[in-house]
This record gives C-alpha cells, sequence and structure tokens, in this order.
C-alpha cells in the first residue's frame, strides 16, 4: 500500500496542474464559471484514464527497468516538484516530471535506459507543441472563413462558438485523463505494484480529484495571464491540444499538455 501513494500523489499532481489546459481558455473567455468547469474536468478527465489510459503505460513504465522501491522514489520525486510548480501557479509538465525522475533512477539501475523509448519521448516534446501550433492555426482560420460565410448572424455564431468550447473542454480532459494517468501509475504498474485496469481506475481518480481540490491557481493564470482570450480564440487553443494530446495517446506516448496548449 505504502508503494502506492507516491503515485497516488502524483495523478493528484496531474489533476491539480493540468486541468488548466482543458477548460483554462474557455474560463478566461468567460465562457464558463470555474466551479462547473472543475467538475466536468474531473468528470472527464477520470473516463478518459479509464477507457484509454493503459496504452501509454508501455512507454512510461519501459524506460527503465522498475522495482516497486524505485517506482515510488521516482513517482514521489516528480510528484514533489508538480506539487511545488502547482502551489506556485505555474502549468509545468507533469510528463516531463516523470521522465526526468525515471531517467535519474534508470541511472542507478544495471539495465540502465531505454534508448529507443527516451528517443519517441524527446522527440514528442518537441513535436506536440509544434503540431498543437499548427492545428491551432488551421482551426483559427477554419472558423474566421466560417464566420465570414454569412451562414450564421453573430449572435447565432458566438452562441454556437460557446457551447462547442465547452464540448471541446470536455473532449480536452478526456485527452488529459487518457495521456497523462501513465505519468502516475505507470511506474506501479510496471513494477508489479497492481494491474493496468487497477492502475488507470486509481489514477483516474487521482486526477479527478486534483482537478477538484488544488487546480484553481493554475487555471486562472493560464486563463486570463498568457494572452487576452475571446470565446473563439479560447475554443481554437482548446480544441489544438486536445487533438494533439488525443493523438499521441493513440500512439502511446505522453506529451505535455502544458506546452501544447501554451
Amino acid at each position: 500500500m505504502l508503494a502506492l501513494l507516491p503515485a497516488v500523489y502524483l495523478g493528484w499532481g496531474v489533476g491539480a496542474n493540468d486541468a488548466a489546459n482543458t477548460f483554462g481558455p474557455q474560463i478566461g473567455a468567460g465562457i464558463i464559471a470555474f466551479r462547473r468547469a472543475v467538475v466536468l474536468a474531473a468528470v472527464f478527465a477520470f473516463l478518459g484514464a479509464v477507457g484509454e489510459g493503459r496504452k501509454t503505460f508501455a512507454t512510461v513504465g519501459g524506460l527503465t527497468r522498475l522495482r516497486p522501491q524505485t517506482a515510488a522514489v521516482a513517482t514521489l520525486g516528480a510528484g514533489v516538484s508538480v506539487h511545488l510548480m502547482t502551489a506556485l501557479g505555474m502549468p509545468i509538465s507533469t510528463s516531463h516530471a516523470i521522465v526526468g525522475a525515471l531517467l535519474a533512477v534508470g541511472t542507478t539501475e544495471p539495465a540502465g535506459i531505454h534508448r529507443g523509448i527516451l528517443a519517441r519521448v524527446l522527440a514528442s516534446m518537441l513535436t506536440a507543441p509544434v503540431g498543437a501550433g499548427v492545428v491551432a492555426y488551421l482551426l483559427y482560420r477554419l472558423l474566421a472563413a466560417l464566420q465570414r460565410s454569412g451562414g450564421l448572424d453573430a449572435r447565432r455564431f458566438d452562441r454556437l462558438v460557446r457551447v462547442t468550447a465547452v464540448l471541446v473542454g470536455c473532449y480536452a480532459a478526456y485527452a488529459l485523463g487518457s495521456n497523462n494517468v501513465g505519468n502516475a501509475m505507470a511506474p506501479a504498474v510496471a513494477a508489479g505494484v497492481l494491474d493496468p485496469t487497477a492502475g488507470a481506475v486509481l489514477g483516474g481518480a487521482a486526477i479527478a480529484a486534483g482537478v477538484l481540490t488544488f487546480s484553481r491557481r493554475v487555471i486562472l493564470l493560464v486563463g486570463n495571464q498568457i494572452t487576452a482570450l475571446d470565446p473563439a480564440s479560447a475554443l481554437v487553443a482548446a480544441a489544438a491540444t486536445a487533438l494533439t494530446t488525443h493523438l499521441f495517446t493513440q500512439v502511446g506516448v505522453p506529451v505535455s499538455t502544458s506546452q501544447a496548449l501554451v
């Protein structure tokens, strides 16, 4: 049981820090209230973790050979780092935190680091934010073209954007759970502490708890202090993040939702 506590702690940190990447833009643009947003984010992050979270377990857990002790050390180290940055209101990459911790413990193992997996993770650190930026640009141009087409008056167009932005936030939360639950639970699963299904459920619950209890400071920073957002730009930013994150889930690579959104 004690070996699981660091994993749960890191899962809580994932939810607390990364919830901003699901509904932060929509809250900043005045589309949805904070309390309603965090409830939706918690529910859909849990569903994403349970539904597809196991897809990234092999990548995170395969970076190095893990025992219960080293898995606990790695997740505890990443959890403390994430907690500190969240308390300061800083959006960070929980994926990078756990990868750094696993690389550190991997240097103490005779098997060392799996270079092929590490190369995939390092490549994603560049391609995920660049990809999200490209997707956001294309979506923004598409939305602008739709507005210019004249098919909807300004009031109806604004209403459509706002409703779609809430739905996209739910999708982004699902993508977050599916991609980042492995950051917290994959080391414990790889070390044989629990099975993948239990890891996905427990990790999803931990992420949901983090969203509900400690996400406010980072959400407000992302929503209000990076750039001015109207409903259309909030929709585009959240949609690009969600699509990019979910795509990387399908290839089993955990990515930084914070970097993708920013």
